[in-house]
C-alpha cells in the first residue's frame, strides 16, 4: 500500500474504542486499518507538498497507548483546545511540532484532511485519508518549511 507504515505497534479494539468515545467521533475506517497496526509509527513515504507552496514530513502517527502521553490521539487535543476549530482532531505529528488532522466540520461521517501549523492555522489537503497517503512523497521530494 502507498503510505506503509513502519514498526507496527497493534493497538487494541478496546483503546481505539475509548480514544473515539473520549473524541466523540466516528474515525474514518481506512485511517483505523493503518493506525490499529501500525500506532505511533512514521510512514514510508512520509514527505508532502502543501499547498502553500511549501513542504514537511509526517514524523509519526498519534496512538492510543497510554504512554508516551503527549502521542497519544486523545492527548494531542488537549493543548490545542484554544487554537483548533470544534471538529479539527490530530491523527499525526508533522516533523516541525504541527499536527495532520480529521477535518468533521462539513460531515460527521467523512472527515476530508487538514494540516494546522501554528504559523499558518488550518490548510485543506485531502478529501479523505485515503487521499491523504496518495499525496505522501519520498524524504526530499517535498519543498522544505519555511523557517520560524
Amino acid at each position: 500500500m502507498d503510505g506503509a507504515i513502519d514498526d507496527p505497534r497493534p493497538a487494541s479494539e478496546t483503546a481505539v474504542r475509548q480514544a473515539q468515545d473520549e473524541l466523540e467521533v466516528e474515525l474514518p475506517s481506512e485511517f483505523l486499518a493503518v493506525a490499529q497496526i501500525h500506532q505511533g509509527a512514521a510512514p514510508v513515504p512520509a514527505s508532502i507538498d502543501l499547498p502553500n507552496g511549501f513542504g514537511t514530513a509526517v514524523d509519526h502517527l498519534l496512538h492510543f497507548e497510554d504512554s508516551p502521553f503527549v502521542s497519544n490521539i486523545v492527548a494531542a487535543v488537549f493543548p490545542l483546545l484554544d487554537v483548533l476549530d470544534e471538529g479539527i482532531i490530530p491523527f499525526a505529528a508533522d516533523v516541525g511540532g504541527d499536527f495532520f488532522c480529521f477535518d468533521y466540520r462539513a460531515d460527521d461521517n467523512h472527515p476530508s484532511v487538514v494540516f494546522w501549523s501554528v504559523d499558518w492555522g488550518v490548510v485543506p489537503l485531502a478529501p479523505s485519508f485515503a487521499d491523504f497517503l496518495g499525496m505522501l512523497r519520498d524524504r526530499g521530494t517535498a519543498q522544505p518549511r519555511s523557517s520560524r
